[in-house]
């Protein structure tokens, strides 16, 4: 494990390499990882506390690096892999995992004013966050890429941000987590999810429109969420309410297993 100050000078030298999957990198997201090469050709953190293990990855030497992670054992994840070092990943056993693009929302505020009758929402309690971890579960690889989040990651989030939650009866059916960033002006829709047997009953349009009000009524006045391209129904969901694909830039996901 590393501790916050080494995961502090690690992520800041990362950020002058060529090739980084630590830009958007939390403490709280690697603090299991063990450093494996720490060089001036490249970076390589592993975290076995997950399956597969991620790779968190500085690169100048990209070549250099993918020799490295060839003598690596078990399964293997990573992250913001470069387009043009795919086929190299592809030669040791790695395949496409997900490929994520931004989708952007430039005026909320339009798009909610022409939202009827949206009702006030509930937050997750903190101790709630085991039946949203259990949802996102039942939700996993319904769409590629998405592994679903911990307990902790809820009981994490809600320390600073909030979870929107749609109920069916008593029990919670669906969730959304949002956040302001961007010095209050954008919200985050950082992930969506409706427990399957619950699906179909128009709770993700629910949860996303709850979203957008909550960005408005905090001071946001754009909205930016991530999707995998070929996640077309969750897609055309986001379309419906503003958002677009901002531009071609996406993040590759691969796996090893």
């Amino acid at each position: 494990m590393i501790c916050k100050d080494i995961f502090d000078a690690i992520t800041n030298k990362a950020s002058a390499y060529k090739y980084s999957a630590m830009t958007y990198l939390d403490f709280e997201d690697c603090n299991n990882s063990e450093i494996l090469h720490d060089g001036d050709d490249f970076i390589l953190m592993q975290d076995k506390s997950k399956t597969p293990a991620i790779l968190h990855f500085a690169a100048n030497d990209f070549e250099a690096l993918v020799k490295a992670i060839a003598c690596l054992p078990g399964k293997l994840r990573m992250n913001f892999v470069p387009k043009e070092y795919a086929p190299h990943l592809s030669k040791i056993g790695f395949t496409q995992w997900a490929e994520f693009v931004d989708f952007w929302n430039n005026d909320i505020a339009k798009t909610v004013s022409q939202l009827n009758n949206v009702h006030v929402p509930e937050y997750l309690s903190a101790d709630d966050c085991g039946e949203a971890y259990a949802i996102s579960k039942r939700c996993e690889l319904q769409s590629r890429g998405y592994e679903g989040q911990s307990v902790e990651y809820f009981a994490s989030w809600l320390e600073e941000h909030n979870v929107i939650i749609q109920r069916s009866g008593p029990a919670i059916a669906g969730y959304c987590c949002v956040s302001i960033y961007n010095e209050g002006t954008t919200l985050w829709v950082r992930d969506v999810g409706v427990d399957p047997k619950h699906q179909g009953k128009g709770l993700g349009k629910m949860l996303m429109q709850q979203a957008l009000c909550y960005g408005v009524q905090n001071g946001a006045v754009k909205a930016f969420l991530a999707a995998d391209i070929l996640n077309e129904n969750a897609i055309g969901l986001f379309n419906k309410y503003g958002f677009f694909a901002k531009e071609v830039e996406s993040e590759l996901q691969m796996v090893k297993r």
